[in-house]
C-alpha cells in the first residue's frame, strides 16, 4: 500500500535515486588498486627520526613527554622466558609469538611521574597491524614501577602477543597518552 503523504513519496524517490547513483560504474566500471605507500615505509630514511618510517635504533633513548625511554632488548619469541616465570601462563596460539621487552625510563619532569600512568606502550608489527594485548608475563613487569621523581630510573619487562609473521620489522609504539601527538617508534631489530 503507499501512502497519499507527498513527503513520504519524495522520500522513497529520493532513496531510491540515491540507491541507484550507487550503483552506478565510475570509469566504466573498472577498480584500480594502488599499492600502499606504507609498504615499504622502512625504506624510507628521509623521514624524521622516530617516525614509523625511521625509528629510534634499539637499546637508543627516547624523549617522550616527560621520559626518557630505553628499548634496552627484544626477545621476539619469549615462550621459555614467560613459562619459567609463570608455569600455569597459556600458550600463544600456532601463529602467534610473545615479544618481551627490556625496558629503562629516566624521569625528566619537573615533579613526578608513574610509567605505568604516564606512558603507553604497542608493538607495530611489519604489516602496520597493532598489538598490544599482554601475553600474560608477570615478573618484573615494567607497570609495577611507583612513582618516579627528577633524574630517577626505573626498568622492567613489557611482554606482547604478536602474530608471527609480523615480528621481523616491527617497532615499538610509545607514547604519554592516547593522542599519539607525541608518539615515538623504535625498531626491534638489532643493527
Amino acid at each position: 500500500m503507499v501512502s497519499n503523504n507527498p513527503a513520504l513519496k519524495l522520500a522513497l524517490i529520493s532513496l531510491l535515486a540515491l540507491v541507484c547513483t550507487a550503483c552506478t560504474p565510475v570509469g566504466g566500471g573498472t577498480t584500480t588498486i594502488e599499492p600502499s605507500t606504507l609498504g615499504n615505509y622502512s625504506e624510507d630514511r628521509n623521514s624524521e627520526l622516530g617516525s614509523r618510517n625511521n625509528p629510534i635504533a634499539l637499546g637508543k633513548a627516547v624523549e617522550v613527554n616527560d621520559w626518557k625511554v630505553q628499548v634496552e632488548s627484544v626477545n621476539k619469541d619469549a615462550l621459555k622466558a614467560v613459562l619459567a616465570s609463570d608455569p600455569y601462563t597459556s600458550k600463544p596460539s600456532a601463529n602467534e609469538r610473545y615479544v618481551l621487552l627490556n625496558l629503562k625510563a629516566t624521569y625528566i619532569g619537573d615533579e613526578s611521574g608513574e610509567p605505568s600512568s604516564d606512558l603507553r606502550f604497542k608493538i607495530v608489527g611489519s604489516k602496520g597491524n597493532t598489538f598490544a594485548q599482554s601475553c600474560g608475563y608477570s615478573s618484573d613487569s615494567f607497570d609495577n614501577n611507583g612513582e618516579t621523581f627528577p633524574g630517577a630510573s626505573v626498568k622492567g619487562t613489557l611482554c606482547f602477543t604478536v602474530d608471527a609473521n609480523q615480528i621481523s620489522g616491527a617497532t615499538v609504539s610509545v607514547q604519554s597518552d592516547y593522542s599519539g601527538d607525541d608518539r615515538k617508534f623504535i625498531s626491534t631489530d638489532s643493527n
